[in-house]
């Protein structure tokens, strides 16, 4: 017959190792995670949800800028991300211009969200000074390499000299129906001459901690660009794409990610240049698919470290997703973007955990 007090030191000996088995056993909250998800554990802002983080979009007036723009905003208004959604995400652009093409986008794909002035920012890319008050605060900024530019006339009551200033605003990637005559050749010094600016200001804010920049179709000498960030001294994402890019004309942030993306870290050394043959032969990736991947990179990649990652379409696309009635999703920033989180920690899994669970090697 068990006594009373054996009986009770026996429960709680059974407590007391269950608990140590929910530790160690990878269980968390009751749930076991897999060893994928336990490999999945985010390096970045994510990674401490409550020491949320403001982001800053370069060319948010742009197409891929604005999609961006429209998922940090997202993931600002959700707990977990490590985003904030206090005074951020931030619009850098030249002109009003890039706030009207930003907020289209906005209120079309993103139910209606939208810019107000105190998210958005005019700068002089001439002036290293002027860029500086603006990101002061910032913990991470996304930029493009080669943008495309439009002339237009300098907003009143920001940076005019004299009524009639002109100026370059710049898109990233490009703003549909902007006006491309009389501007820099995509080879012209003056693309390396804004990141330059960009890059100084954002390093002498003192707040920047890391920035994510998109190598642009644009983009004729890759390593300008690469050489200009190691000598500003700011860890990096480089993403480089590979594969002509496209748009989902009936985008919207509830529809999700069409593609997980094949992503591989690229060897240190010289880049060269894509070749317009691969981007003709490549299949295509959506715009999309990229700026998710870009905000997906700032909540899952150490902020500590630079990296250059090359992007293309996945072998096995995902079929168009439109949600139901009983499907919710907006308790999501973007919906299937734990696909994306895979795809990035994918050069951290072995050959043995990538047979177990199917991952495509294909790059």
């Amino acid at each position: 017959m068990v006594s009373s007090s054996s009986l009770f030191f026996f429960c709680a000996a059974a407590a007391a190792f269950s608990a140590d088995a929910f530790s160690l056993g990878g269980i968390e909250g009751g749930r076991r995670l897999t060893s994928l998800q336990m490999l999945n554990e985010p390096k970045g802002c994510a990674s401490k949800p409550f020491e949320k983080k403001k982001i800053c979009v370069f060319g948010a007036g742009g197409y891929l800028g604005s999609t961006v723009f429209g998922f940090l905003q997202r993931a600002g208004a959700l707990y977990g991300t490590g985003i904030s959604g206090q005074s951020s995400p931030r619009a850098i652009a030249a002109t009003s211009s890039s706030a009207e093409a930003l907020n289209k986008v906005l209120g079309s794909a993103f139910k209606l969200a939208y810019a107000g002035e105190d998210l958005v920012r005019l700068i002089d890319t001439s002036d290293v000074d002027h860029i500086i008050e603006r990101v002061k605060s910032y913990d991470a900024a996304v930029l493009g390499t080669v943008y495309q530019l439009e002339k237009r006339t300098v907003t009143l009551n920001t940076y005019e000299k004299s009524p009639n200033d002109r100026t370059y605003d710049f898109y990233l990637d490009e703003k549909y129906g902007a006006w491309e005559n009389d501007v820099p050749s995509d080879d012209s010094e003056y693309h390396a001459q804004i990141f330059t600016n960009a890059l100084q200001a954002l390093v002498e804010s003192g707040s920047m901690k890391h920035v994510v920049v998109v190598e642009t179709p644009r983009t004729c000498d890759p390593m300008v660009f690469i050489n200009i960030l190691e000598e500003a001294g700011i860890p990096y994402t480089y993403l480089r794409i590979k594969g002509k890019l496209i748009k989902d004309i009936s985008f919207s942030f509830d529809k999700g990610v069409k593609d997980s993306l094949a992503v591989s870290k690229f060897q240190p050394g010289f880049i060269y240049p894509i070749e317009a043959e691969v981007y003709e032969n490549e299949r295509p990736v959506y715009r999309e698919d990229v700026a998710a991947l870009v905000v997906q990179s700032l909540m899952s990649l150490d902020w500590n470290e630079s990296r250059i990652l090359e992007v293309a379409s996945s072998p096995n696309p995902l079929n168009n997703f439109v949600p139901t009635k009983k499907q919710r999703t907006d308790r999501d920033w973007c919906f299937n973007s734990a696909l994306l989180e895979n795809s990035l920690n994918s050069e951290t899994i072995s050959p043995a955990q990538i047979k177990e669970f199917g991952i495509s090697t294909q790059r």
